[in-house]
């Protein structure tokens, strides 16, 4: 068989691939893995006590680039304000054209970062939808989203539910406060976004040695954290997802340190029933 027709195949088979997910909300894929990755990038050129950096992602399903995102960080040690734009991209946007925007907010409280705002707003299927977010001094959140859960497709959010709880981006920085302190990404979180609660739970599953897979992609060491979702409200009512059968090496976050000795997200797996879903950090500067 010839390299070309070798190819072809590859490249039909994730158009199959991808024509087999379109009942899934393929922009929650994109908010959800990005919102993971971009907070912990929380340190890059430093202006004064300021430090101010911007970062690439891309989103990788079977041999196509489906999603990109860019990054805008703020940090000056007290808080950390952070904001991004992700899209789909290639092929993908031929079934699900996807585009949005990311802001949030987080404080320094001694040792622990605390949620201040959070808010997403996003253009799907010729709408738009927004969710926003803030706490106050006791930690109590108070939010709005447009338009409303759609009961028939999403299970409720029940309001009890939203004591002590964080955003995802906050929840993330926490975690790496510990791998700094502790050399250890175990910890767990009681996560709501406007639209979802459920929890975190964040796992060390050691190091490795990564290779350079893709053009301007990380090589070297990293440090694995193995991450599940454990699902309270606003889930689909039908879906092939089973997270109670979730294996912490199902969603892995690889860490690594750039030559100046910076941790950073390198790279993210997502094994799902559909596929694999790489999400790399890209160096445009190489």
């Amino acid at each position: 068989m010839c390299p070309q027709f070798r190819q072809f195949l590859r490249l039909e088979e994730s158009k199959v691939l991808v024509s087999k997910t379109k009942h899934i909300q393929i922009k929650k894929i994109i908010y959800i893995y990005f919102g993971f990755l971009i907070v912990f990038s929380f340190f890059g050129k430093s202006y004064g006590n300021v430090v101010q950096e911007d970062y690439f992602f891309e989103v990788q399903f079977g041999n196509l680039i489906v999603g990109k995102a860019e990054v805008s960080l703020i940090n000056d040690e007290k808080k950390i304000l952070v904001k991004a734009k992700t899209k789909t991209a290639g092929f993908l946007n031929t079934f699900f054209e996807y585009q949005g925007e990311l802001s949030s907010w987080s404080i320094k409280n001694r040792e622990a970062w605390k949620p201040h705002k959070f808010s997403t707003n996003g253009f799907f299927k010729n709408k738009n939808r927004f969710s926003e977010l803030s706490w106050d001094k006791d930690n109590s959140v108070s939010y709005k989203i447009n338009p409303v859960l759609d009961l028939k497709e999403v299970y409720d959010v029940d309001q009890s539910s939203l004591k002590n709880v964080m955003d995802p981006l906050t929840s993330i920085i926490n975690v790496i406060e510990n791998i700094k302190n502790t050399k250890s990404c175990d910890q767990s979180f009681k996560i709501f976004d406007g639209r979802r609660r459920y929890d975190l739970k964040i796992k060390s599953l050691g190091k490795e040695n990564l290779k350079n897979d893709r053009p301007k992609s990380f090589s070297g060491n990293a440090t694995i954290c193995g991450v599940k979702m454990i699902p309270i409200g606003g889930h689909r009512l039908n879906s092939k997802w089973k997270p109670k059968e979730d294996k912490f090496r199902d969603f892995k976050i690889y860490f690594g340190k750039t030559s100046s000795g910076l941790l950073f997200p390198v790279r993210m797996n997502l094994e799902r029933w559909f596929g694999t879903v790489v999400v790399r950090l890209i160096n445009k500067n190489m």
